[in-house]
């Protein structure tokens, strides 16, 4: 209800202004909705936690903690392997198109940029490099003030571009963790990285300060969970220098995932250790951060199993179900070859690491 009242209010145009505009709520997820709405009511985390968990059913044996204690709005930035710097988890995770003359449909644009990868040649836009790590920054009110009247002086083409270098290091951050996180982990028997997008679902919990060093202590086993198949995060498109015409579409692959999963967890408040890699860094031991990998059947992930084996990681193979013959994959709109886990196979398999 009180969410409910926020969109009410916000639609109307009650709480518009410059630097606060309406906000778009197409396409939404109902459970996202629930769970914003009950922290606003109650000005807590942990008690929207703890109202969604006994309206969703979650079993009373499961523990969700907030990674950050806070009721300070965070902002996540994203750093391009060619040194685009990236302001906002979705401009992270849905790239923006070039800026043309052509005048697109609002309609049109916007559902363009919730498209995930259908197939390798086919995508709606992507980052024109790779992410190579990912941060928190200080939360400025007057950005959005800025960009737009920066937006409204250059339409040259490179626009977009300025308006995401315009944060540097200093305005990098490194949240302290939830101290329930870091007992969480010392009193683990099994640590997972679960699914979702890469960079602005699951890294984000993982650069917070003293979250690697807690999990690199734990001789326990350690799994990443890999997805079903691509998105925007995880592809990018590489251009023909001479030409400036898009050529191929690329995609992270198993190692390179492994990769940012490491540099993630190595940062540890600090910036520059994101570029180290275990050939040029001989303290860092993969198999302190990753020990397993299951990936579900049928993953359109590229997996190296004898690279990984070097490293020490054992990869395994869990029964998966079509995507779209289950509420997630439904909801993302995927393809009839994309695939999920079998949740059944998938507990079994954790549980059988757990107890050994």
């Amino acid at each position: 209800m009180h969410f409910h009242t926020q969109v009410l209010q916000r639609h109307n145009g009650i709480r518009q202004s410059q630097s606060q505009p309406a906000f778009n709520f197409r396409g939404g997820s109902i459970g996202n909705f629930f769970f914003a709405g009950a922290r606003i009511f109650f000005g807590s985390l942990p008690a929207a936690i703890f109202l969604f968990s006994k309206v969703a059913g979650i079993p009373s044996g499961s523990r969700v903690v907030p990674a950050v204690l806070t009721e300070d709005r965070l902002v996540l930035g994203a750093e391009l392997q060619d040194g685009t710097r990236i302001r906002g988890q979705f401009n992270i995770s849905h790239p923006r198109p070039k800026e043309s003359n052509d005048t697109k449909d609002t309609a049109q644009h916007e559902n363009e940029h919730r498209q995930v990868i259908k197939k390798s040649s086919e995508v709606a836009s992507l980052h024109s490099s790779p992410i190579q790590r990912i941060s928190y920054l200080l939360n400025d009110p007057t950005w959005r003030k800025n960009n737009q009247q920066q937006h409204t002086q250059s339409f040259n083409g490179s626009s977009i571009q300025q308006q995401q270098q315009q944060w540097s290091s200093r305005n990098e951050i490194t949240p302290e963790p939830n101290p329930q996180v870091l007992d969480a982990i010392s009193n683990a028997n099994c640590i997972v990285y679960g699914c979702g997008s890469l960079f602005t679902s699951v890294l984000p919990s993982l650069v917070l300060d003293g979250v690697g060093s807690a999990i690199s202590s734990r001789y326990v086993y350690k799994v990443l969970l890999l997805n079903g198949w691509h998105d925007c995060e995880t592809s990018w498109v590489e251009t023909n220098e001479e030409d400036g015409s898009e050529q191929v579409v690329k995609q992270m692959n198993a190692n390179s995932i492994v990769q940012a999963v490491i540099n993630a967890l190595n940062q540890d408040g600090d910036h520059n250790s994101s570029n180290d890699n275990d050939e040029d860094n001989g303290s860092i031991i993969t198999t302190d951060y990753i020990t397993h990998i299951f990936y579900p059947i049928g993953t359109e992930i590229d997996i190296d199993e004898q690279a990984l084996l070097k490293l020490g990681i054992e990869v395994r193979g869990i029964e998966s179900i079509p995507a779209n013959t289950c509420s997630e994959g439904s909801r993302s709109g995927v393809q009839s070859y994309h695939v999920v886990y079998d949740t059944k196979c998938l507990v079994d398999a954790l549980l059988s690491l757990a107890i050994t």
